[in-house]
């Protein structure tokens, strides 16, 4: 205790002690011109040449499978059958795993993604050649990678084409609409361009291998079977597979569609090579197995067989079988053409998972629980056939969305890497089950169950999708993790408490209710969730605001004694708790949850300060594993970063929490962080020596714990830095939290490893998603959907801002300029409606406003104006911005 005490009383007054020699970050981070510079480059450059090798976008519906386009236009992946793998955490002692299909590379590599279906499209011109529309067939291919949507050009250097190709592949994508963003499908639309005075004759065919049920091969007899099915505008090859031996609810059984949309111009092929010839004269040939023709299968549900051997083709399962569609277009001279193919699937069969060991296919073996997609379709055909009728509706939204997030100021790398977990949505990791339930792993087929504490990190699906957040919260952490105690299990409905994922449910509770259009969701749970909150005081056991009980937590290990990464996010439960209570008239327990939390605060700052950052209060005697002890956590301010994103002010004194901020900038963010892993080898790599990266823990002032400190101390977690970067974006320390997220995309540039796939405990892990949390820092926004508020205070270029925002209701841009003696402000809202009460902005200090004049379509909106030092805030009475207007605020200086 006398060392303790003296320790602080030294800190205190600031005297830093002495780095220790087992510490080799380095405070100064050698960070050139150059460097800064690229902080803040706008320029937007495609993929191209190398860079294309390990790009796997997702490219099909939120939790809908998962499937990649690639960075030459191909498609790769293939787990939409629910046939997805464990691909490991990373260990570099092993490098691929058998399948059925074939052996699959462990994550965290540099390889291009994986294929066994043979599927790909192809291009003739006037009738000459025909050319592969891939790496194989053009040598100059450039890949946009802006998710939702990936654009390929197609050239080539030395044979060019005599049109230009463009490919856009996505899927619906809208913010908002869950329900239309989870549709099985993937869109590959063409653009083609004939920039000469010739006209030009092209046919564009696309081909797809036969793949239901090739994961059974060798363990089943079956047959895979082609159709061609011809409804109005749509030309589709439908894709199942006959056998005895496979039961209708086998999770593998299913059926798949590929289609091409247009007026009496497809034509099929649905055997041999998938060949459809020439048919260019618009009658929509289907050849099956040779010359039949099956005819028009327009029944509805697409299905409906000719009979007998014109029933389709079929081969024996594990033999390719490869369908093609495809059409011919007149190009006039100088005109352009689109022509769309849709890829759709339909498995209706979704086991539920259960954890099956690493570098495997996941088990089948548990319960049917169906895909929510099946509540909507009853086949792969009957989903292109709702595509087809709804795709211009789908298209503009999901363009509008793209639209208004990549048209932004924000740096562009810097923009595009924020957006890019959120891809995580449309793959494996996430599920949404034929019950309605929306369920997770951490990272594909790791670790079951929409953990509480590695969910506590995300915050982009809480933004775009808030449903699916609130069906988080409402049917599985509030209802069957629900315990009697007020405790929440970890993982749906099992696996124990962790604390932080306790305290976290509060504070995730109180973000979904700010998303909510109005209270019913605060309503509906408040019971539960104060005794949750009254659970994790009965687990502080003296009201003094720290915890310092066992502590399980995310690290895969407990905590012992009062620290601030359990801590802070019980203060801000606390904090959150008060402000829940207050809204459903509960004042007196909101009283107490407050006052808890100021005697946490002053706590905290008094035992755990150490001058420098926060250290955990801990008797290494009694608990000599696992703890940091005098170590610098980088989570160690995490409930200040929630208290950030949700409008709860200061949970520490501001000047500590920036001071913690410095150290963690100074302590454990590596230039190259091989420096510091040679002596302290990681237990798992995921960052390589000459990359930069943020790590889980260190020990500046010494000795390094080795195997007795916090698990993972030594690695480098996306979802981590993410946190890290948004809380010093709110504490002004820009340029530092630029440098986090920048190495991030150094890391993950496309020579290296898939962009779109962040990896910590498996693939697509959901921790990254807290990258939304560095966009709502840039942008300084706040908002409150129960009362109409909004606000916003750019961090990022305040002269001359433009961002993406959502809100409950609608989504859309905000806008800021400003010029001497003038600032003007917009909210425009491309998809939905705003109800807007409040409207808060930052002015620059100083600034007085003189005159303060609010439009929307060029009639002046009448309001209250307030002036709070450098804020300006702005009340108007039941105002409400529908899609495509825009509210527009000038404000003056006095005396212009």
């Amino acid at each position: 205790m006398k060392r303790l005490l003296f320790a602080f009383l030294l800190f205190g007054m600031r005297v830093v002690a002495q780095v220790d020699g087992s510490h080799l970050v380095p405070a100064d981070k050698g960070l050139d011109a150059a460097w800064r510079k690229s902080l803040y480059d706008t320029a937007r450059r495609p993929f191209t040449g190398n860079d294309l090798l390990t790009i796997g976008m997702p490219c099909g519906g939120i939790a809908s499978g998962q499937l990649y386009v690639r960075g030459d236009g191909t498609l790769a992946g293939w787990w939409i059958a629910n046939n997805a793998y464990n691909t490991g955490y990373g260990v570099k002692n092993l490098t691929e795993f058998p399948t059925a299909v074939g052996p699959w590379k462990v994550c965290y590599q540099s390889f291009e993604p994986v294929s066994y279906i043979d599927q790909g499209f192809t291009i003739r011109v006037d009738g000459g050649r025909v050319r592969s529309l891939d790496k194989t067939g053009f040598d100059a291919i450039s890949f946009t990678g802006e998710y939702p949507v990936a654009t390929v050009q197609y050239k080539d250097k030395n044979h060019p084409l005599p049109v230009d190709v463009q490919l856009q592949v996505y899927s619906p994508f809208i913010p908002l609409d869950a329900r239309e963003s989870a549709t099985p499908a993937t869109v590959m639309q063409y653009t083609l361009v004939n920039p000469s005075a010739v006209a030009r004759s092209v046919r564009l065919e696309g081909r797809l291998q036969n793949m239901v049920g090739l994961d059974l091969k060798g363990k089943i007899r079956g047959m895979s079977r082609n159709r061609v099915i011809k409804v109005t505008g749509l030309t589709a090859v439908y894709m199942d597979l006959l056998s005895g031996d496979i039961a209708a609810t086998h999770p593998y059984n299913g059926n798949v569609c590929l289609s091409v949309l247009g007026e009496g111009g497809g034509v099929a092929a649905i055997g041999g090579n998938g060949d459809v010839g020439d048919q260019s004269d618009g009658k929509g040939v289907a050849a099956i197995g040779g010359n039949d023709d099956v005819g028009d299968q327009g029944d509805g549900k697409g299905v409906a067989a000719a009979g007998g051997d014109a029933s389709g083709a079929s081969r024996a399962l594990g033999t390719p079988l490869v369908g093609s569609v495809g059409t011919t277009v007149r190009l006039a001279p100088h005109s352009r053409r689109t022509v769309v193919f849709v890829l759709s699937w339909y498995f209706p069969n979704r086991p539920h998972y259960v954890d099956t060991g690493w570098n495997k296919p996941l088990s089948i073996s548990g319960p049917v629980i169906g895909n929510n997609y099946a509540n909507w379709y009853s086949s792969s055909l009957d989903v292109a056939r709702w595509m087809k009728v709804n795709l211009p509706r789908l298209k503009a939204e999901t363009f509008a969305f793209h639209d208004a997030y990549y048209q932004s100021t924000i740096p562009y790398w810097l923009n595009r890497r924020l957006l890019m977990p959120l891809s995580t949505l449309a793959t494996e990791t996430c599920q949404w089950w034929a019950t309605g339930k929306f369920w997770a792993w951490e990272g594909v087929g790791s670790c079951v169950g929409t953990c509480t504490h590695v969910w506590n990190y995300e915050q982009g699906m809480a933004h775009l999708f808030p449903e699916l957040d609130r069906n988080i919260r409402e049917q599985t952490d509030l209802s069957v993790s629900f315990q009697d105690d007020g405790s929440i299990l970890a993982r749906d409905g099992g696996y124990g408490v962790l604390i932080d994922g306790d305290a976290g449910t509060l504070l995730k509770a109180w973000r979904e209710h700010l998303m909510s259009k109005d209270g019913l969701f605060l309503a509906r749970n408040w019971p539960r969730l104060k005794r949750a909150m009254q659970y994790l005081i009965k687990v502080d056991s003296n009201a003094d605001g720290l915890i310092e009980t066992v502590q399980p937590n995310t690290y895969d290990i407990a905590f012992y004694g009062a620290n601030t990464y359990v801590g802070g996010l019980y203060l801000g439960a606390l904090r959150a708790a008060e402000r829940m209570a207050r809204v459903m008239r509960d004042t007196v327990f909101g009283d107490s949850c407050r006052l808890i939390a100021q005697r946490g605060s002053e706590n905290t700052s008094r035992r755990l300060f150490n001058g420098e950052y926060f250290i955990q209060d801990v008797d290494l005697g009694a608990h000599p594993q696992y703890q940091y002890g005098r170590g610098c956590l980088a989570d160690q301010v995490f409930g200040q970063t929630w208290a950030d994103l949700t409008g709860l002010g200061d949970i520490y004194p501001a000047d500590q929490t920036l001071s913690a901020l410095r150290s963690i900038w100074r302590y454990n963010w590596a230039p190259d962080v091989g420096v510091q892993n040679k002596l302290h080898p990681a237990e798992r790599d995921y960052a390589d020596p000459g990359e930069a990266g943020l790590f889980v823990c260190t020990w500046p002032h010494g000795p390094h714990p080795g195997e007795n400190g916090v698990r993972y101390r030594d690695e480098v977690w996306t979802g981590i830095e993410y946190q890290v970067a948004t809380s010093m974006l709110y504490a002004g320390m820009t340029s530092e939290a630029l440098s986090i997220v920048k190495a991030v995309d150094d890391r993950y540039q496309p020579n290296k490893h898939n962009p779109w796939n962040e990896v910590e405990c498996g693939d697509h892990y959901a921790r990254a998603m807290a990258s939304w949390g560095v966009l709502l820092a840039i942008e300084g926004f706040s908002y409150s959907g129960p009362d109409s508020a909004l606000g916003f205070a750019p961090r990022l270029r305040p002269e001359n801002f433009r961002g993406f925002f959502s809100a409950a209701e609608g989504w859309g841009t905000i806008g800021q300029r400003r010029s001497s003696g003038r600032q003007s402000n917009e909210v425009h809202v491309s998809h939905g409606r705003l109800p807007l009460r409040k409207l808060d902005l930052e002015i620059p200090q100083g600034f007085d406003p003189g005159s303060v004049v609010v439009k929307m379509e060029g009639r002046t909106v009448p309001c209250r104006v307030k002036v709070e030092g450098h804020r300006l805030v702005l009340y108007f009475r039941d105002l409400v911005v529908e899609e495509g207007r825009a509210l527009d605020v000038s404000v003056l200086v006095r005396g212009m």
